[in-house]
C-alpha cells in the first residue's frame, strides 16, 4: 500500500545511513542503513528499491551535507566582474582535502564599497557522482539539491533579513554556526564543546559586513525547531533543513522571537551602530567584546542537552531507527585573501619607546616573503597600531598574516607614498599594551582571522 499520494520527499544521505522524510501527517520519517556517498551493489540496494517501488516514490529532494560541498568566502579589496574558476581554484586548493575541478566550482560576485566577496561553492566531485550512481541504480529523480546551511539559511530569512548568528544543534555536544545576511550563507564553522573561538567568529560579521555585530540565535534560548514547524503548518518532528524543502515559498503565520540575547540588566547582544564619529575608549570596547564572547560560550557549553525527540512510528518497511544524533560536520578552514606580490615597498614605523619593535615586524614580513621592507622610528607617537595600505592591495592579506595588525581596520595610502604599504606600531608587542595611556583611542573593528567561511548561492 502507498504511503501518500506523490507527497514531497526529502532524502538525506549520511555517512552511517539514509533518512527519508516525507511531508505528511504520519509515517513521515524512515532510516536505511545504506550510505549512498560510498560505491553500493544493486544488491545492497535492494531493500531500498523495493520500499521506494512500494511506495510509488519516484522523484525526490536531496540534503546534502556541507562536508560534500564545501562554500567559502574570498575577500578581493577591489571591485572584480569577472573571475576565472582556475583562481578561485588557486585560493581555494591548501585548504580542501580533495581535487578540484573547474567544472566542480560554482561561485557569486558580491563587489560594494570598492572590494567584492566572492561567495563559491566547491563540490568534491568524486563523492558527488558516487551519490549520483546510486541515485540512478534506485530509479530516481532529483527534483533539487541543497545543503544545510543553505536550507537552514533559506528557511531563518522568512524570520530575519539582517546579519545574525545561528547555532544549529547536530548532536548533543556539537553545534554549526552560520553567519547569515539575508538568505545567505557567509561562514559555517563547528563547534564543539571544548571553548570554541567565539570572537574570531564575530570578528568575520565585521570582515564581511563593516562595524557591525549580528544577532544570536540559539536552540532553546530564542528558537526552538517544532515551533518554526508549526508557524508553517508542519508537523513538528521535520529538522529545519529538511522543512526548506516543503514550505516553497509559504510564509510563516507566527513570528518567532528575535530579540537578542540578553547579557545582564545593562549589555546586550545586539548589532553595533555604525557610526564612525563615536569615539570610546578602546579599554570598554574590550572588555564589551570579551563579555560578549565569554557569554556565548557559556550559553552553548551549559545549556540543557535536550534535544526534540524525532518521532518515529513504526513500520514493517523501516530498516533501522532514525539516529538520536545527527553527524557532526567538518570544521570549515579560513577565508583567504587575495594573494599579494612580494615586490612591494613596505615601511614598517614604530611609534613607541620600546626599542626594537619594528625589527620584529620585519622579520614577519621577511617568512612571509617579502623582500623590501624598510624601518624606523615613527615622527609621532600613537597609542595603537595602524595599517595603511594603497588601494590595488589587499589589505585583508596583512591583517590575516601579521598576528600584530590582525585587530586593525587598514586605511587607504595615498597613491602619492613612496611605500605600497606602511605599519605603524603604537603598542608594546610583547603584552599587546599601550605603553603609556596618554590619550583617548579610537575603537577598533576586528578584521576576521584564518577561517574559512562558507555560503550558499
Amino acid at each position: 500500500m502507498s504511503l501518500f499520494s506523490k507527497p514531497k520527499i526529502v532524502l538525506w544521505p549520511k555517512e552511517e545511513g539514509l533518512e527519508i522524510y516525507l511531508d505528511s501527517a504520519d509515517n513521515n520519517i524512515f532510516s536505511f542503513e545504506t550510505n549512498l556517498w560510498k560505491e553500493q551493489s544493486e544488491e545492497n540496494l535492494r531493500n531500498l528499491a523495493t520500499f521506494f517501488h512500494q511506495n510509488k516514490i519516484s522523484e525526490v529532494n536531496v540534503l546534502l551535507e556541507d562536508t560534500y560541498v564545501v562554500t567559502k568566502t574570498f575577500i578581493y579589496d577591489s571591485v572584480v566582474t569577472k573571475l576565472d574558476p582556475h583562481e578561485v581554484i588557486t585560493l581555494a586548493k591548501d585548504s580542501l582535502d580533495f581535487p578540484i575541478s573547474p567544472e566542480a566550482v560554482t561561485f557569486d560576485l558580491e563587489a560594494n564599497d570598492n572590494r567584492t566577496l566572492v561567495r563559491t561553492r566547491i563540490f568534491n566531485q568524486e563523492k558527488f557522482n558516487q551519490l549520483t550512481t546510486n541515485l540512478q541504480k534506485l530509479s530516481l529523480k532529483v527534483l533539487d539539491y541543497e545543503t544545510v546551511s543553505s536550507a537552514i539559511a533559506k528557511i531563518y530569512a522568512n524570520f530575519d533579513k539582517g546579519q545574525y548568528f545561528f547555532f544549529y544543534p547536530l548532536n548533543q555536544h556539537d553545534y554549526v554556526a552560520l553567519l547569515c545576511q539575508n538568505g545567505h550563507v557567509y561562514l559555517t564553522s563547528l563547534i564543539k564543546k571544548t571553548l570554541p573561538e567565539l570572537k574570531k567568529l564575530l570578528n568575520y560579521a565585521q570582515a564581511y559586513f563593516g562595524n557591525k555585530e549580528p544577532k544570536q540565535y540559539l536552540p532553546g534560548e530564542n528558537y526552538n525547531e517544532s515551533e518554526i514547524c508549526q508557524s508553517f503548518h508542519k508537523i513538528t518532528n521535520i529538522p529545519l533543513p529538511v522543512l526548506a524543502f516543503f514550505v516553497g515559498s509559504q510564509l510563516p503565520t507566527a513570528i518567532i522571537k528575535t530579540s537578542p540575547v540578553v547579557i545582564d540588566s545593562t549589555l546586550t547582544s545586539k548589532p553595533m551602530e555604525n557610526n564612525k564619529k563615536s569615539l570610546l575608549p578602546i579599554i570598554v570596547v574590550f572588555i564589551v567584546t570579551a563579555v560578549l564572547a565569554s557569554f556565548i560560550v557559556w550559553l552553548i557549553l551549559n545549556r540543557s542537552n535536550k534535544t526534540t525527540e524525532i518521532n518515529n512510528p513504526g513500520t514493517n518497511n523501516t530498516e533501522s531507527a532514525i539516529p538520536t544524533d545527527i553527524p557532526e560536520a567538518t570544521a570549515t578552514p579560513a577565508p583567504t585573501a587575495a594573494p599579494v606580490s612580494k615586490t612591494i615597498k613596505i615601511q614598517v614605523l614604530n611609534a613607541t619607546s620600546i626599542n626594537g619593535q619594528a625589527a620584529t615586524i620585519k622579520a614577519e614580513l621577511t617568512k612571509l616573503g617579502f623582500k623590501n621592507v624598510a624601518t624606523g622610528n615613527s615622527k609621532d607617537t600613537a597609542t595603537s597600531n595602524s595599517l595603511q595600505v594603497k588601494k590595488a592591495i589587499s589589505s585583508a592579506y596583512f591583517t590575516q598574516n601579521v598576528s600584530e595588525f590582525a585587530d586593525t581596520v587598514p586605511t587607504e595610502l595615498a597613491a602619492t607614498s613612496n611605500y605600497d604599504v606602511v605599519f605603524t606600531i603604537g603598542v608594546d608587542l610583547s603584552t599587546g599594551s599601550v605603553p603609556a595611556l596618554t590619550a583617548t583611542a579610537t575603537p577598533k573593528v576586528t578584521v576576521a582571522p584564518k577561517a574559512t567561511p562558507t555560503v550558499s548561492n
